[in-house]
Formats: structure tokens, C-alpha cells, sequence
């Protein structure tokens, strides 16, 4: 079992950088396979890497965490267990000494708002930094209510051998239907600046999660459909898509109020 990692992949060990983007994988994913695009290998192609060059004062990282849908293919745990272990990993890394970003694929979304809320809920100074340096979090494709998939993956549980995860993850689930009200409920006092994309085409003929899961309902964020899958959603292809300006965009919101730091400049054209 590997367990939870955090890699570092650009400017992570500069003392003098002003923020952290962090992104987080969902079910079945890693810490980079997650974000390369279709068919490119290479990690120096993938978005994490552009970022990394375009924002030298800030550290990208990827976070690594067993999740898996079925048993055969490896270990997972309840979310509530597995957010306490990323606070402390998280934690363990300092990170929560300058302001945060969380770009969340899937699961990885629903993963971030427990964090915040276990954060919030416990005495530990260090994860109620991380609550207070968050300043941001892309959800791309998270189920806040819930996926149809899980649900239909529980029909062949006992072939399928079905994790813990998958029975979180099923539609209209109380846990994720409690957590999201918290999350409601408690947004404004965080201060975080939110942006939600969804998918609109399906992945194997199936819907991963429709636009009414993807919204989290929280006035005037208006969640953003994309010409992508499942799992084309978190693998922008070029600099000049939508989503690699807009995660650009909302990390100068934060960086913009740092003081004698320029303004990123979110113009430039693709490599």
C-alpha cells in the first residue's frame, strides 16, 4: 500500500513563494495521470507543469491518495477518514502558511469540502490554517449530490466487489447531501471563492454527473458546462482553454492582494 502522498511539481521548496495550488484526483485516479492530456505521457505536457512556469512565485503540487471503486484494483477509505489523513499530511508540509488553491476532479471535490469541515470542527492549528488560507477551489465535475453511476455500480457489488467509496458517492446520499448544506451554510464566513464546470457529453454512454449533482447551489456561482467527459474535463489540452485561464484568473483574485506583487497576466496564447 503506498498511502497518501504529496508531490511536489513546481516551485514548492521556494522560501519566498506567495501561494500553493493543490490538485486533487477522484475515484480511480492519481496524482498525475489524472490531469495529462488524452493521449500525451509526458508530465511536462500536462497542466500542472504549465502553471508551474507561468506562476514562478507560487507552488503547484499533486496529491496522491487510494481511492479506488472496486476491491480488485487496490484499498480506499471512508472520506471522513481519509480527510483527517490529508490534514495531516497537509499540515506536515506546512502547507497552510500562505494562501491556497484546490483544483478537485470528481471525488476530489467532496474530499476538500470534509477537509475543511474537520478542519474547522477540531483544535489543531494547523488545520484550521488550511481553512483559513484557502482562498479557492475549482470543482470540476464533483457529484455534490451524488452519481447515478454509484447506484448502478451497487447492483453488482458482490461481483464488482464495490468499496466504501462507491456506496459515499451514490445519489442523493445523506452524508453528501449533509456535507454540501454545511458547505452552503458555512461559505460566506470562509471567504473562498468557488468555480464549478460540468461535463456535458457522456463517458462509455453514461453520465457521470448531470449538471443538477455538479451544483453545489451556491448563490451566484453559476456552474459552467464544458465540451468534455468525465474524463477529458480535468485534461485541458492547451493553455488557451477555458479552464486553464480561468484557475489563471481566480489565483491573481488572491495574488493581486498580496502587496508589490504585479498582476498575472492571463493573456498568453498556447504552447
Amino acid at each position: 500500500m503506498k498511502g497518501s502522498q504529496l508531490h511536489k511539481v513546481a516551485n514548492c521548496d521556494c522560501a519566498d513563494r506567495i501561494g500553493d495550488v493543490i490538485f486533487v484526483h477522484g475515484l480511480g485516479g492519481d496524482a498525475f495521470s489524472t490531469w495529462h492530456p488524452q493521449g500525451k505521457k509526458d508530465d511536462q505536457q500536462s497542466w500542472l507543469f504549465w502553471l508551474g512556469q507561468d506562476l514562478p512565485n507560487v507552488g503547484i503540487w499533486s496529491l496522491d491518495y487510494e481511492v479506488e471503486p472496486s476491491a480488485w484494483r487496490g484499498n480506499t477509505m471512508p472520506m471522513t477518514d481519509r480527510a483527517t489523513n490529508i490534514l495531516a499530511l497537509l499540515d506536515s508540509y506546512d502547507i497552510g502558511d500562505r494562501p491556497i488553491t484546490f483544483v478537485t476532479h470528481s471525488l476530489g471535490g467532496l474530499l476538500v469540502k470534509q477537509m475543511l469541515r474537520h478542519a474547522r470542527d477540531q483544535k489543531q492549528q494547523g488545520w484550521r490554517d488550511i481553512v483559513g488560507q484557502t482562498r479557492g477551489i475549482v470543482f470540476l465535475a464533483t457529484p455534490h449530490s451524488g452519481s447515478d453511476l454509484a447506484n448502478w455500480i451497487d447492483n453488482f457489488g458482490t461481483v464488482f466487489r464495490k468499496t466504501v467509496s462507491v456506496d459515499e458517492l451514490k445519489a442523493n446520499s445523506p452524508q453528501l447531501l449533509q456535507l454540501n448544506l454545511w458547505f452552503r451554510n458555512n461559505f460566506r464566513d470562509l471567504g473562498i471563492k468557488v468555480e464549478v464546470y460540468f461535463e456535458k457529453y457522456s463517458t462509455s454512454g453514461v453520465l457521470v454527473v448531470d449538471a443538477s449533482s455538479a451544483d453545489p447551489g451556491i448563490e451566484n456561482v453559476i456552474p459552467i458546462p464544458l465540451d468534455d467527459d468525465h474524463n477529458t474535463i480535468c485534461r485541458p489540452d492547451s493553455k488557451d482553454q477555458l479552464i486553464y485561464r480561468s484557475l489563471k484568473k481566480l489565483i491573481d483574485s488572491w495574488i493581486s492582494t498580496q502587496s508589490n506583487i504585479p498582476k498575472i497576466n492571463t493573456s498568453q496564447s498556447s504552447t
